[in-house]
C-alpha cells in the first residue's frame, strides 16, 4: 500500500486534553454588583450559571504555553515528535499583555509588534522544534473545533503523525462578562490529534458560516431566531456524516451556553438515548472556545464516557459559525 493510501486509511483521534483557568474566579452576584452583566442574576442563574473564571495578572499566551505544557507532561510528548501546532484564540500581540493591560497590547497593533505571533513563540519556548505552526482567527467560539478539523485533515492528506491545537480566549476587556445570556470565562485548553489513534476517534466534522451575521452586536435578534434551525441542522448533518442513526448517539459535549437553550436544541434535534454533559455550566460558564474539549476532558475523568460511544460535539461562533463534530470514543 502507498503511504498516501496508508494515510487516508488512518482515523485521526483525540490522543489528550489539557486545560486551564485564571486564578481569579466571579460569581453571577459579583459580576452583577460590578455591572459586568446585561441580564438580571436571576435570569442567568435560572440558565445554570454561577461562577466564571476571569484572568487578570494572566496573559493569553502564558495560559496556552502553560496548557502544552501540561499536555506534553500528561501524555509523555517527546517536543520533536510533533509535526503540527495551530494556536487560536487572541490575536497576535494582544496575546502577551496581561488581562488588565489588554488595552496596551491592542495598541501595538498599529506598530511592528504586529508581527510578533503566539504560535511562533509557543514553538520556540516549548521546543516544538519540528512542528509547523499557525494561528486561526475569526472563528469565535468554533475556533479549536476548526483547529481539530484542520489538523485530522492534514495529519491524513500529508501524513503528519501528531498535531497539538490550543486555544487561550480571554473575553474582551470593554465587553463585560455576558455575550447574548452566557456568562463568559477565560481559559485556555490543548488538544492532541494523533494521526491514527483506537479511542476518541473523529469521524466527522460539519461547518455552516452564514456570513450576514457578521456584525452581531447589530443583529442580535436576527442571530438568535437563526441560532436553533441552523443548529438542528449542523447537528443532523454532523451525524449523517459520520454515518450514525440518530438513536445511536450516546452523548453531547456542548459549549456552556445557558440550559435552557439546550433544552430547546435537545428537543429539536432528537437524539433518543443521547445525554448532555452540563455539569461544567454552573462551576465554569462559557470558556468560549474551550467548552467542549473541557467537557470532554472531564466527562473522561469522571468515567462518564465508555469506550465506542458515540459523541456529538456542538459550538457557535459569532461570525456567525456552527459547528459540530462526531467522536467515536
Amino acid at each position: 500500500m502507498s503511504s498516501s493510501a496508508s494515510n487516508i486509511s488512518a482515523t485521526p483521534a483525540i490522543g489528550g486534553i489539557s486545560y486551564l483557568f485564571p486564578a481569579s474566579t466571579r460569581s453571577v452576584r459579583q459580576l452583577s454588583q460590578d455591572s459586568q452583566l446585561e441580564s438580571s442574576v436571576e435570569t442567568l442563574e435560572s440558565f445554570g450559571f454561577e461562577n466564571v473564571h476571569v484572568g487578570v495578572e494572566e496573559s493569553p499566551y502564558q495560559l496556552a504555553r502553560d496548557a502544552v505544557a501540561k499536555l506534553i507532561d500528561e501524555q509523555s510528548i517527546d517536543p520533536e515528535s510533533v509535526g503540527l501546532l495551530i494556536y487560536g484564540g487572541t490575536p497576535g500581540v494582544m496575546a502577551f499583555s496581561p488581562a488588565g493591560d489588554a488595552a496596551i497590547g491592542a495598541a501595538g497593533f498599529c506598530t511592528t509588534d504586529r508581527f510578533k505571533y503566539p504560535s511562533a513563540r509557543l514553538q520556540y519556548e516549548l521546543g516544538l522544534t519540528k512542528a509547523w505552526t499557525f494561528a486561526i482567527d475569526q472563528m469565535a467560539c468554533t475556533t479549536l473545533l476548526a483547529a481539530t478539523r484542520i489538523a485530522r485533515s492534514l495529519c491524513l492528506t500529508e501524513g503528519i503523525e501528531r498535531a497539538i491545537c490550543v486555544s487561550s480566549e480571554f473575553f474582551p476587556m470593554y465587553a463585560g462578562r455576558e455575550a447574548i445570556f452566557n456568562c463568559t470565562s477565560d481559559a485556555a485548553c490543548a488538544v492532541l490529534i494523533e494521526r491514527d489513534g483506537p479511542a476518541n476517534r473523529l469521524v466527522s466534522a460539519t461547518t455552516v458560516t452564514k456570513g450576514y451575521y457578521w456584525d452581531t452586536d447589530s443583529r442580535r435578534d436576527e442571530v438568535v431566531a437563526s441560532y436553533f434551525p441552523t443548529a438542528r441542522h449542523v447537528a443532523l448533518q454532523t451525524i449523517d456524516n459520520a454515518g450514525w442513526k440518530a438513536c445511536e448517539v450516546d452523548w453531547i459535549m456542548p459549549h456552556n451556553v445557558s440550559m435552557r437553550s439546550w433544552e430547546i436544541l435537545s428537543g429539536l434535534i432528537r437524539l433518543p438515548n443521547a445525554k448532555l454533559w452540563t455539569d461544567n455550566i454552573a462551576r465554569h460558564g462559557h470558556t468560549l472556545a474551550g467548552d467542549n474539549f473541557i467537557n470532554y476532558r472531564d466527562a473522561l475523568d469522571a468515567g462518564a464516557i465508555e469506550k465506542g460511544q458515540k459523541i456529538l460535539l456542538f459550538s457557535y461562533g459569532f461570525g456567525a459559525h456552527w459547528t459540530g463534530v462526531a467522536v467515536e470514543a
